[in-house]
């Protein structure tokens, strides 16, 4: 038989955010009943009490346990590389990316200082550069479909352990803390152990910091 209390457990299941700060304590009861309540009435068919949600939702957080989901705390002195003023463009694949990239390389030398990198997925193609090589670029990808680009962003990388891809929720530490300060992220992308993230240059100050802070675990 379909309860009330089944249904918040495997709404809190569905949605790892919620439960996450619900298991560490920090929600309003009564606000995430009132939140749940459309969704439990029409799996139920029938107008339900925001005490009874909330008394499941009370008896939920009893069986998960008042403790943080992800407790692994991050390793002393992490260094956050950064970089400013990027340009990002993604083209549709293509199998002349040999070519291109050999064209690009001719033009944005990377020995004298400048910054170039790509990434192929199965359906596009990003590259990333300097915003001062923005038209020399897409001078060489006039030709191609150009499927996003975008201006001025900034770049915070960060090299881990190789045990990193071992842990979960380590990343997720992060993009939890940036949307909580409404950071939203442009890129992101793992190489080995190394995180790249993308944001707005508007962003970087607040990001930098908050990634910082989580760091040092202050946060």
């Amino acid at each position: 038989m379909v309860t009330i209390a089944t249904l918040v457990k495997h709404y809190l299941e569905k949605n790892p955010f919620i439960k996450d700060m619900l298991m560490q304590g920090i929600l309003n009861i009564t606000a995430l009943a009132e939140k749940v309540r459309p969704h439990i009435e029409s799996e139920l068919g029938k107008p339900i009490k925001i005490s009874s949600i909330s008394m499941s939702i009370r008896r939920a957080q009893e069986d998960f346990g008042k403790k943080e989901m992800f407790v692994w705390k991050f390793p002393p002195n992490l260094e956050i590389s950064t970089k400013s003023k990027i340009y990002e463009i993604s083209i549709e694949h293509t199998k002349k990316l040999p070519e291109l990239l050999e064209k690009i390389k001719k033009a944005i030398k990377t020995d004298e200082g400048h910054f170039l990198n790509h990434i192929e997925g199965l359906y596009e193609i990003v590259f990333f550069t300097n915003q001062s090589n923005r038209e020399k670029l897409k001078a060489i990808l006039k030709n191609e479909k150009v499927t996003w680009e975008i201006n001025n962003l900034s770049l915070i990388s960060i090299e881990f352990s190789k045990t990193t891809k071992d842990t979960p929720g380590i990343y997720y530490q992060i993009t939890r803390a940036l949307a909580s300060k409404s950071i939203s992220i442009q890129s992101y992308h793992t190489i080995g152990s190394e995180l790249n993230i993308l944001i707005k240059n508007k962003d970087f100050t607040n990001a930098h910091e908050l990634i910082s802070s989580l760091f040092e675990n202050k946060i």
